[in-house]
């Protein structure tokens, strides 16, 4: 193709064609340069277009775009993305983004940023048309709005303190009502804090705000916006009634009587309220106490004192030589029928006593192992430790349980051989761990064990003792709830941790199975509370194996070492034959058949050790048939080893049995293993 440009027209040549004139025909063909458009102008909400391109801080204003296509036509439902290149103004949406409507229009709204913008900002629009990128800038210009602030209003105009009030104030800009969310306003007071901060112009062209009152009198509020425009309105803040007294707190809530080591001394403090339940400082108060027995007291301390900034008050309450509740009552001296009593104080004796000291565990037979049987390590039982007063009431919290014993590891949550009495339980645990050392066995003649007399020789038997700082038990003849010298008591001489336990302290021993030297070991006690007297038939008695013979000194004594012990097997995980055992094994003490007949088989069931097995493990009974006509059946009672320190007996119920049928008793050990003992029906 060819193209001649003739007179300003571009014509298509066909063949030879020559520029028309002198009245030739014009045979070119014209070719349209038309392109997509693109218009943006400022219009108003009528739709009039704003020549001035200026903002408004009053009016709403909007940035038009048109576009069409290269034919002329409008180009509908085509998106659009307006920029601004500066922050002084804002469009809605915040996103820029709008599509034209079937005529190919779109309108966005435009606003001054805020009412102290000012200056110019460019908005550019773009967009494409039929595959044409399309854009289009337009200078906009903002002038900053002029406030004003009218018709302050306090709602109510007088409050007590503590309680809100509402304030509000009208706004304008230029003159007109300010628009929705367009200023911000601050309300300050001295006499409280504002809520919100700054508040916004609502949709009748007001701020407002919720003002919680603090201080009292006549109070000013002051509402401030853009250019220093402020207006002030006022209030008045009135002092509110005192209406009560509060019981605030005891501390400690458990008290001791006069002598203890425990805290002898109560803080109880109270407060002075008014009806917002604020405190009141100035006012004084009376108190008094429900209960006065046996010289409880406030510590000589002054019964009237005066309510501090906080609206505290603060008594001492002692306690007396017995124990008893009280309570502590407290009055306004101006208003005496406002009043309030504190809770119960509980005041106690404090001291643990042998009496009232105690062990448990809680599987006395665990899976551990010992001389004669496969040790197995880990495996634990819980010994818990109960101290209480001469009359039952729990120790004070934090009380130091102290553990010590003859074999297998204790430890508590602490990490150490001790433990702490928490809250008011009295109590507190460790934990021992079968490992070694497994005891040996004593070859002591001394003394009195379960395995006959002397010292225990069955291996694997575990002494633990525990205790603590507390009283011997005495006999309270008068019931003034301390020793008085013509009264009995208990005496208690040095403690001891009994490894053979049989109950008599040995310096030195030989164990059984492999003939080295073992001791008992004594501990040490509170200066003057040993002694090298005997200790009585009756101290014995009362505290078996619990004191080194030749060492009570005759003397109460209200701080010693209240001591308890207890034994623990570390049993092993298989039950003893009857011709495996060891010499050393007491005969009464292994695995045998105790009676059998056609009709019940009972047997006594131990491991090699001649200890019980472990209390978690569980037996079954099962019949081996002497011929293909028997029918023996046999019945078990009990499906567990149960918890004790001796070999455990079970006996199995017989049906239909004769000579020649077996009833086998099949133990399985928590670690799973299986082992049986066979009686022969007579």
């Amino acid at each position: 193709m060819n193209f001649l440009r003739c007179a300003g027209s571009v014509l298509l040549a066909v063949g030879l064609l020559a520029c028309g004139g002198g009245g030739a025909p014009d045979t070119s063909v014209k070719v349209s340069t038309l392109s997509p458009t693109i218009e943006m102008s400022l219009v108003d909400a009528s739709g009039v277009t704003i020549n001035s391109k200026a903002l408004s801080q009053t009016a709403a204003r909007y940035i038009k775009v048109v576009l069409k296509t290269k034919a002329g036509a409008a180009a509908p439902y085509t998106r659009i993305t307006v920029a601004l290149d500066a922050p002084d103004a804002v469009l809605a949406p915040t996103s820029g983004i709008g599509f034209t409507d079937d005529m190919g229009a779109m309108l966005m709204r435009v606003s001054p940023a805020s009412v102290s913008a000012a200056g110019g900002v460019v908005a550019t629009a773009s967009a494409s048309v039929e595959n044409v990128a399309l854009s289009k800038a337009l200078d906009l210009a903002i002038t900053s709005g002029s406030v004003g602030l009218s018709d302050f209003q306090v709602s109510p105009a007088s409050v007590q303190q503590g309680q809100s009030l509402t304030v509000s104030v009208a706004v304008q800009v230029n003159g007109v009502t300010a628009s929705s969310n367009s200023v911000p306003v601050t309300f300050s007071s001295t006499c409280g804090t504002a809520a919100p901060s700054p508040a916004l112009v609502d949709s009748n062209g007001r701020a407002s705000a919720v003002l919680q009152t603090m201080s009292t009198g006549t109070c000013a509020v002051t509402a401030g916006t853009t250019g220093n425009v402020s207006l002030t309105g006022s209030f008045t803040v009135t002092t509110p009634p005192t209406t009560g007294l509060v019981f605030i707190s005891a501390t400690p809530t458990l008290i001791y009587q006069s002598g203890s080591v425990g805290v002898n001394q109560s803080t109880v403090k109270f407060k002075v309220v008014n009806s917002n339940n604020d405190p009141v400082a100035g006012s004084q108060v009376s108190a008094g106490l429900t209960n006065t027995n046996d010289d409880i007291n406030f510590c000589g301390a002054p019964t009237t004192v005066t309510s501090g900034a906080d609206g505290t008050v603060s008594f001492s309450v002692c306690g007396g030589t017995v124990p008893a509740t009280v309570q502590v009552r407290a009055s306004l001296v101006s208003t005496p029928a406002i009043a309030t009593v504190s809770n119960i104080l509980t005041v106690q004796t404090g001291l643990p006593t042998q009496r009232f000291f105690g062990l448990s565990v809680s599987q006395p037979n665990f899976l551990a192992g010992g001389y004669y049987t496969a040790n197995v390590n880990g495996n634990s039982t819980t010994i818990t430790a109960y101290a209480a007063d001469r009359l039952g009431n729990p120790v004070p919290q934090g009380t130091t349980i102290v553990f010590v014993s003859s074999g297998g590891l204790i430890s508590s949550d602490s990490g150490s051989s001790s433990c702490l009495v928490s809250g008011t339980t009295g109590r507190c645990s460790v934990t021992l761990y079968g490992q070694a050392y497994r005891p040996l066995g004593s070859a002591s003649t001394l003394g009195t064990s379960p395995a006959g007399d002397g010292g225990d020789p069955r291996p694997g038997r575990v002494t633990v003792l525990a205790y603590t700082d507390g009283e011997e038990h005495f006999f309270d003849a008068n019931n003034n709830n301390r020793w008085d010298s013509t009264e009995s008591f208990e005496d208690l001489g040095r403690l001891y941790l009994d490894r053979d336990n049989n109950k008599v302290f040995q310096a030195a021993y030989i164990n059984v199975q492999t003939q080295s030297l073992e001791s008992d070991t004594a501990l040490s006690m509170p200066a003057g509370s040993v002694g090298a007297k005997a200790c009585s038939a009756t101290d014995i008695a009362a505290n078996p194996g619990l004191s080194v013979e030749g060492t009570c000194n005759g003397t109460w004594d209200g701080f010693t070492k209240v001591r308890r012990s207890i034994v623990v097997v570390f049993s092993g995980d298989a039950i003893g034959q009857p011709a495996g055992y060891s010499i050393t094994i007491p005969v009464t003490k292994r695995t045998q058949t105790v009676s059998a007949s056609s009709s019940a088989v009972t047997v006594q069931l131990a491991d090699l050790d001649g200890n019980p097995l472990p209390a978690d493990a569980t037996i079954a009974v099962k019949v081996i048939l002497a011929n293909d006509t028997s029918t023996c059946a046999a019945t078990l009672g009990d499906t567990t080893i149960g918890k004790d320190l001796e070999p455990t007996r079970h006996t199995a119920a017989l049906t239909t049995c004769g000579t020649g049928d077996k009833i086998q008793f099949v133990v399985t050990a928590p670690n799973s293993r299986e082992s049986s003992y066979a009686v022969a029906v007579p």
